[in-house]
């Protein structure tokens, strides 16, 4: 089994987060914005005013292209992230939501950030590389960074 097939396009893995958070994204998904521009959007928040800021402030977009990159690398190229793809594979099965947080723990220590931060958008750029297809996906990736 591909580690790709253990996301499955039928699961709405939004049902995971806050309603907060999935009302925020279903505002900005009603306003005809992709998956990826509303990922990029909440890694842009800044947070209440008066208080430190939280996200990525000034590196917004390399820190998204960095997150792209990660999840890239992830499914597009066989020989990294093997441990925890085995891993992945042995102890889930196929669209259990539990998975997603799993991964995304992988993802955010790569990148040395919190998990809550990258959970929602890693689901929104899971959905519209399942909405796209694994090779598609990595295709198109492959050509950006060209």
């Amino acid at each position: 089994m591909s580690i790709y097939n253990l996301f499955d396009s039928n699961v709405d893995y939004l049902s995971i987060l806050p309603n907060y958070q999935k009302r925020n994204i279903d505002a900005l998904l009603t306003q005809g914005k992709s998956f990826d521009e509303v990922a990029e959007i909440l890694l842009s928040a800044n947070g209440p005013e008066n208080t430190f800021p939280f996200g990525t402030v000034n590196g917004t977009n390399t820190f998204f292209d960095n997150l792209k990159k990660e999840l890239e690398s992830f499914f597009c190229n066989e020989d990294s992230y093997t441990d925890e793809k085995r891993k992945l594979l042995a102890e889930f099965n196929a669209g259990e939501l539990t998975v997603i947080t799993v991964f995304t723990g992988y993802i955010a220590s790569s990148l040395g950030a919190a998990i809550s931060y990258i959970l929602p958008a890693v689901i929104l750029i899971l959905k519209s590389m399942l909405k796209m297809g694994q090779r598609a996906w990595c295709e198109t990736r492959r050509q950006q960074s060209e």
